[in-house]
């Protein structure tokens, strides 16, 4: 198993966010978690990155331990709550910064997103410039611009209009056929129901099998 969740709890401020989840997340799968805002789907992607630490319970990528506020074991490309853009940069200058961090700014590839997204004509705008769907897509971009095998999208369709959506669930058929691994949480279980193998819900902290269909 590529990703493996084990016994996870977190209470924040005495409310259980996690209530002892253990899942795993095979490669080349596209998962989905549907819940309602405050059911803990952003909480376990969170946990996931080792963006907190849990109470209870382990995370481990590839076989490595994930570490809260460590360097995680592999590349993994996230969108959590909002991105964190430089607005007076360029899209371009933005994207270029986050993948100089990793040394893994690939050109070819980064432009081919932002193609997909429609933004191939708006890379030298400024992201202040940008709308609420436009920033959307970067940060789809950004999430998938340096070929991460793991890829942790929460709410990715926000503000998108219907064929930006069309547009995000071929794209994430593409990752899945290059053998990576997607998370994705959202209310939206419509969509999900289109591109997901597999489908958990959540609910009070508590990760429950959905349903499991042919890909």
């Amino acid at each position: 198993m590529y990703v493996e969740i084990t016994n996870l709890t977190k209470t924040i401020k005495g409310k259980p966010v996690l209530r002892d989840v253990t899942a795993g997340f095979e490669r080349g799968t596209i998962y989905g978690i549907v819940g309602p805002n405050g059911s803990g789907k952003t909480m376990l992607l969170r946990a996931i990155c080792g963006f907190i630490r849990p109470d209870t319970g382990t995370v481990s990528i590839g076989g490595k331990p994930v570490e809260f506020n460590r360097k995680l074991p592999e590349s993994v490309g996230v969108i959590i709550e909002n991105p964190g853009f430089i607005l007076a940069q360029s899209a371009m200058d933005n994207l270029r910064y986050l993948a100089d961090i990793n040394y893994a700014f690939d050109e070819q590839e980064t432009m081919r997103l932002l193609t997909v997204f429609g933004l191939q004509d708006h890379v030298n705008e400024k992201v202040k410039s940008y709308s609420l769907g436009m920033r959307q897509k970067l940060a789809i971009v950004q999430a998938l611009m340096e070929h991460q095998p793991l890829i942790a999208l929460d709410e990715p369709t926000n503000g998108l209009d219907e064929h930006s959506v069309a547009m995000f669930l071929e794209e994430m058929r593409h990752q899945r056929s290059l053998g990576h691994t997607v998370i994705i949480a959202s209310h939206h279980s419509d969509e999900l129901h289109q591109i997901a193998d597999r489908l958990y819900t959540m609910a009070d902290g508590v990760l429950s099998t959905r349903q499991t269909k042919e890909a």
